[in-house]
């Protein structure tokens, strides 16, 4: 439950959020102008079906007459006076109608541009942020406060400034007018206002409360649905569809009550507010013919009293509601501005200068890292690799193999020590411009929904159709593309679902490839192909790092034994270098290694 926020952090908060409002200051100044302009409109139709049913009674009405003699002749009667106030009311209608288009137009597409500026500084500001933010917080979550809760903004714009304007105004001039119809008959009828508010918020604060329990048990009704459907094939391999059907239709039935619950409770919050409303419309009648009865008041002074009664309730109510969107969208609001104020995992980012193109030379100078305080990946780790050289690294699972192409990625930067390509501090420059040259094949290879060329293109927008052709030929993925039935049109579906693995893999290596990168990076690259693909890819890609400083990380020692160098890590330390047959010949890990890969390849 959101808590309750003060009015000094009220007015903070929205000052804060005005500077999204700045630009559009002009239209927001013509939507506040119009608001008061159509309630204004909104107070003159009483008065004059009034005024009109005076003159049809054959009355001349005794409030306002200075106002009356500017419109029709001082004595006129009957059509003479009657014509003039309904073709002004027909105008009112026309003119409150225009001003109402204008208003919502000025005021939906105005709310819409700030809601839209307000997305796109959030998901500028995310791009900037560093892994660690998104590796600790729910994906669902970071999306919800570009969704959701910028979508508050839109909210505050369109509906709490109508609410505290316009309602405001409307409510305001109601109870001026009512008293100056007869101060009598206002005091006797408003008694009802209090009845109709207690009524509202009664009802309301109870049914906030059953709307929130609905949300939270919908919330777990669609988390155990995409659970559910994402693992369908564990669910099948157990065989419990019953038992989780029997969950879900428990979920849907509490989902029902409490759906039910809601609806009941506003059911009865309108058919209260209806009797008090239809009490309160009886009483001022039943006044009023009293008062007509004895001369103190006239039918068109009822007509027009009832009428601005019916346009009171609704506005009061409104107003205090405005307050429940306005905490709402705070909340909101400073849920955006924790992500906007949350630092930038390179803030002097776009300050930095361009590195230039690269020759390769990488060098890790005493590098330490930690993902978490107190907790060390890497341990002084050293080591340089020669422009165009091919180095593979080994070791067990944890100890740091991964941890070091992210830090020469500059997804991370060390606790100490430097990272260094060409002798240069990659922190010294634009991080976009580092991470332009360096191509990366992660172990788990993501594909945009999209077609394949889409996804092939992703680094390279400009290339063409035959550089597309030629990189899918290199990472032996053009003969599976040629098969689909749209060839490289094929979509790939979210996260590329519609591919095997192996093809996956096969389309991100040519990804990469196109790139043209000074330093490649495969991160476990052909772990997920079959042997034949293994060693097709292998081929491919051993011809194309010729000219590029390469990274092999893998657990299959197979594809690592044509590096230049192995470097053997554990717990975090870089323990033993060499070639292949050198690390072979002395006892050692990467020997462990290779001996139990080679007796398990053995046993199958």
């Amino acid at each position: 439950m959101a808590r309750k926020h003060s009015r000094s952090e009220i007015l903070g908060t929205l000052l804060r959020a005005s500077v999204f409002l700045r630009p559009y200051k002009s239209r927001l100044t013509c939507v506040f102008l119009l608001i008061i302009v159509v309630s204004l409109f909104s107070l003159a139709f009483p008065a004059l079906m009034g005024w009109v049913i005076d003159f049809v009674n054959g009355k001349h009405p005794a409030k306002l007459t200075w106002l009356l003699n500017l419109i029709i002749p001082k004595n006129a009667t009957g059509w003479s006076a009657i014509l003039p106030l309904l073709i002004i009311n027909v105008f009112l209608l026309f003119a409150r109608a225009a001003a109402l288009l204008t208003r919502n137009h000025l005021m939906q597409t105005t709310g819409m541009h700030v809601t839209c500026d307000l997305r796109i500084a959030i998901f500028s500001h995310l791009q900037k942020l560093s892994l660690k933010f998104y590796e600790e917080r729910q994906t669902g979550r970071v999306v919800a406060r570009v969704t959701e809760d910028a979508g508050s903004m839109h909210t505050l714009v369109t509906g709490a400034s109508v609410s505290l304007l316009g309602d405001l105004t409307v409510a305001l001039g109601v109870f001026v007018l009512l008293f100056f119809l007869n101060w009598q008959l206002a005091l006797t009828t408003l008694i009802f206002v209090p009845l109709f508010v207690i009524n509202y918020f009664w009802h309301r604060r109870r049914m906030r409360f059953e709307s929130r329990r609905h949300r939270r048990n919908w919330s777990r009704v669609v988390g155990f649905l995409n659970e559910r459907i994402a693992n369908s094939r564990v669910v099948r391999a157990f065989a419990t569809e019953e038992e989780e059907e029997d969950i879900f239709r428990g979920g849907i039935q509490a989902d029902y009550n409490n759906f039910n619950r809601v609806q009941w409770r506003n059911t009865l919050m309108g058919a209260t507010a209806e009797l008090l409303s239809g009490l309160g419309s009886l009483t001022a009648t039943s006044l009023g013919i009293y008062l007509i009865l004895h001369g103190h008041f006239s039918i068109g002074e009822l007509f027009a009293f009832l009428g601005y009664l019916s346009l009171l309730y609704g506005p009061i109510v409104r107003v205090f509601e405005a307050n429940t969107v306005i905490q709402t969208g705070v909340t909101s609001m400073e849920k955006i501005f924790a992500i906007l104020d949350t630092v930038p995992h390179i803030p002097e980012n776009d300050a930095l200068p361009e590195f230039p193109r690269m020759n390769g030379k990488i060098e890790f100078r005493d590098v330490s890292f930690g993902y978490r305080i107190g907790q060390a990946t890497l341990n002084h780790v050293a080591f340089t690799v020669a422009p165009g050289e091919m180095i593979a690294l080994v070791g067990p699972s944890g100890a740091g193999k991964s941890t070091i192409i992210t830090l020469l990625a500059r997804f991370y930067d060390p606790s100490a020590g430097q990272v260094l390509v060409d002798d240069k501090p990659i922190a010294d420059y634009n991080v976009q411009s580092v991470r332009r040259q360096i191509g990366i094949v992660m172990q788990d290879n993501i594909l945009f929904s999209g077609t394949i060329a889409d996804n092939l293109r992703y680094g390279r927008p400009e290339a063409t159709q035959a550089e597309i052709i030629a990189a899918a030929k290199a990472a032996n993925a053009h003969d599976f593309i040629c098969q689909l039935k749209n060839g490289y049109d094929s979509r790939v579906g979210e996260r590329g679902v519609s591919l095997s693995g192996g093809q996956r893999q096969r389309v991100a290596i040519a990804r990469v490839l196109l790139k043209d990168p000074r330093i490649l990076i495969l991160d476990e690259a052909t772990s997920a192909l079959d042997s034949q693909a293994e060693k097709l890819i292998q081929d491919a890609t051993e011809k194309l790092m010729r000219n590029r400083t390469a990274i092999v990380i893998a657990h299959r020692l197979s594809t690592v034994v044509n590096a230049n160098r192995i470097l053997v890590m554990e717990k975090g330390r870089i323990v033993d270098v060499g070639s292949h047959a050198e690390l072979l010949a002395r006892p050692g890990i990467y020997r462990d290694l290779y001996l139990l890969q080679f007796a398990e390849h053995a046993a199958t």
